[in-house]
């Protein structure tokens, strides 16, 4: 039933007409645009994110296979070294004069040092220092203490392969790579001696070249991590005061895609271990960046979202006011008859429904007028045929 406000006309703004169409021209304007605008933010932002991820994948791939190629140049220098009997020989007097030759032809080598297979330091040079290491040097690789490096010396003897180490001493001056190769005995090339383990400066120009020389975009950093995170090399900008990286979860056996969150900034990056190494390479650019397209997609949706509501609140409101007005009208005109003025009319003009409608209960106002008429007339009759039959019945007609 209908409520007392809606009797008296009061009725709610979610139950008029009007503002019905307003709503109805709003949803069917907004919607649409809304879920198409929805579904293509949502299928850009994916483009977006693996297009970038895709780059530097392939970005990456490019520095691994020059890593690769470079430090496969390395140990073939110094596997050309270690092959040579004096070495294999084990013994420092016939030892030293090589490797001091190897380390002035080899501009790239800080100094090299050769260990038994038990971890005992037999020799140590240093490049341009001839005195240095020509007596035997003492001590042994300390395995509790630098657990890593031991690992890595272990492994070289265990499967004679050389490897690569990434020195994250911060208390040095200038941060190097350690090359290990096996030596093999001279008689049997299957059994492993000895360990030579030649340091690399990270600022070489070889080394310098494919971390700071790689064309990567402006946006972009590349980083060169030891393999705790420390940061050994880079290029681009990186944020202020960023020394490390945390690289726990990270996995070193194949090329991951990571979200990393530096000083404040969140940065969308590829990493991978290097080749024979513990040190890791990081490719990575600032998502918001990476969305800046995305972001200015939304934009321009929120702006068309802001037209499009503006358009269908105007289109709804002019639609609804003729229709509301047409509408009032003919209500007032059902109460004007409902108190009883069957004479009034209702002038709308159109050929819509609602003229029609309007037509209808003028010709239902005129049907009922005529019955008015010819009731009233029917009335009059009856009151007079009454009038007049009362008048013959009276004494007086009855004297006559």
């Amino acid at each position: 039933m209908a409520s007392q406000d809606e009797k008296s006309g009061k009725i709610a703004w979610y139950r008029r007409i009007g503002n019905r169409i307003v709503l109805t021209a709003i949803v069917a304007a907004v919607l649409p645009l809304f879920l198409l605008g929805g579904t293509v933010a949502v299928k850009v932002r994916l483009d977006l994110v693996q297009q970038t991820l895709t780059s530097q994948k392939n970005t990456m791939m490019s520095l691994l296979h020059g890593f690769g190629s470079l430090f496969q140049n390395y140990r073939r220098q110094i596997e050309s070294m270690v092959a040579l009997p004096d070495i294999q020989s084990m013994r420092h007097e016939r030892q030293i004069k090589i490797v001091h030759d190897f380390l002035d032809q080899q501009k790239i080598y800080f100094g090299c040092n050769i260990y038994d297979r038990e971890g005992r330091k037999i020799l140590s040079a240093v490049r341009n220092d001839q005195d240095f290491g020509k007596t035997p040097a003492t001590g042994t690789i300390d395995f509790a203490g630098d657990p890593a490096y031991g690992q890595s010396f272990r492994n070289v003897v265990k499967t004679r392969q050389a490897a690569m180490f990434a020195n994250d001493a911060t208390e040095l001056s200038e941060k190097k790579l350690f090359l290990m190769v096996p030596i093999s005995d001279f008689v049997n090339p299957e059994e492993v001696v000895g360990v030579i383990s030649c340091s690399i400066s990270i600022s070489s120009p070889d080394i310098h070249e494919i971390v700071c020389g790689f064309p990567i975009a402006e946006s972009d950093i590349l980083i060169l991590l030891d393999r705790h995170g420390n940061i050994l090399s880079s290029q681009g900008h990186l944020p202020e005061g960023l020394r490390a990286i945390n690289v726990e979860k990270v996995s070193r056996k194949k090329i991951e895609n990571i979200l990393l969150d530096l000083v404040g900034t969140t940065y969308l990056g590829t990493i991978a271990a290097l080749p024979g190494s513990e040190g890791l390479l990081l490719v990575a650019r600032p998502r918001h960046l990476v969305l800046a397209f995305l972001n200015q997609l939304l934009l321009d949706l929120a702006l068309m979202l802001v037209v499009a509501f503006v358009i269908a609140v105007a289109a709804g409101f002019f639609m609804s006011r003729s229709l509301a007005e047409g509408i009032s009208i003919l209500v007032d005109a059902i109460r004007n008859v409902a108190s009883g003025a069957v004479s009034h009319r209702v002038d709308l003009r159109g050929e819509d429904e609602l003229a029609e409608a309007a037509q209808a209960f003028n010709d239902m106002l005129n049907t009922l007028e005529k019955h008015r008429m010819m009731d009233d007339i029917w009335h009059q009759e009856w009151e007079s045929a009454q009038k007049k039959a009362e008048g013959d019945s009276s004494p007086e007609a009855s004297s006559r």
